[in-house]
């Protein structure tokens, strides 16, 4: 194989290990047993937004404890697929986060939070 098509044939294990992730982080809720609410009902009432680094954080200052435990439960899956996928295309997981972050952003449902140069702005 030449050296070109080794290169292409990585790029697409790439981007597919990076679709799987999208659809994993997309489709799967994070939902933590001792909180009143689910991920997707959080960030529709305007209580998590997505952040630029991929991963989710209050909105709002001084959250409850059950928005504060939803979120650190989604943190740490999402930091747990982000290393997996990190390690298995030898990337640092900084550029992992940062794709899946645009991922996100662009699924973010209008009226839901996302963080812009570490403001807090509804899509």
């Amino acid at each position: 194989m030449t050296m070109c098509n080794n290169l292409n044939l990585q790029k697409f294990k790439f981007l597919c290990a990076l679709l799987l992730m999208s659809a994993l982080l997309c489709a799967t809720p994070f939902v933590n047993a001792f909180a009143a609410m689910d991920l997707a009902t959080a960030k529709q009432s305007g209580l998590v937004g997505e952040r630029e680094d991929g991963l989710v954080a209050s909105v709002l200052p001084n959250p409850s404890p059950d928005i504060t435990n939803l979120v650190n439960t989604t943190n740490a899956g999402r930091m747990g697929v982000y290393r997996d996928t990190a390690a298995k295309q030898s990337i640092p997981v900084t550029d992992v986060q940062k794709i899946a972050a645009q991922k996100i952003f662009n699924l973010a449902a209008p009226g839901e939070y996302v963080q812009v140069n570490g403001q807090w702005k509804q899509k």
